[in-house]
């Protein structure tokens, strides 16, 4: 696995869930207004790098997932239910057995933060989110 592989890895397994990844690099509460509602940004907040023998070096990479939704008023708890819906389904494709993130890597789940963003019309999800492996050190 690499840095650029495990991001990748997440926003595949996110798509797997039914979301849309934002066009923003940014995220999405940069996203266009139309297209904000059950999308999704993977971006890299941090690294880590440890040691574990003589030339074996395991890799940390934490990542700020954000899910982002339309509220409607007329929805009523509709819209945050489909929220905190799209939030569960993504930790479940994320933490599934056999894909490259289990497989080749472990996974780690910081707490998810609820946000409202454009004076309410929309929910923003924030977690934190760990993906460690063992860093290839050869030189191509």
């Amino acid at each position: 696995m690499t840095s650029a592989g495990a991001l990748d890895a997440v926003a595949a397994r996110l798509v797997a869930a039914g979301l849309t990844e934002a066009r923003s690099p940014l995220g999405v509460r940069n996203e266009a207004a139309g297209k904000i509602d059950r999308s999704f940004s993977v971006k890299p907040k941090a690294t880590a790098l440890t040691q574990r023998g003589r030339e074996r070096h395991r890799l940390r990479l934490s990542f700020l997932v954000e899910l982002g939704h339309r509220l409607k008023p007329s929805s009523g708890a509709d819209a945050p239910d489909q929220a905190l819906t799209d939030y569960e389904s993504a930790i479940r494709y994320i933490a599934a057995g056999g894909t490259t993130l289990t497989t080749d890597g472990a996974i780690d789940f910081g707490p998810a933060a609820f946000t409202y963003a454009g004076g309410g019309a929309f929910m923003v999800t924030a977690f934190d989110l760990a993906v460690s492996f063992d860093l290839d050190l050869s030189i191509v």
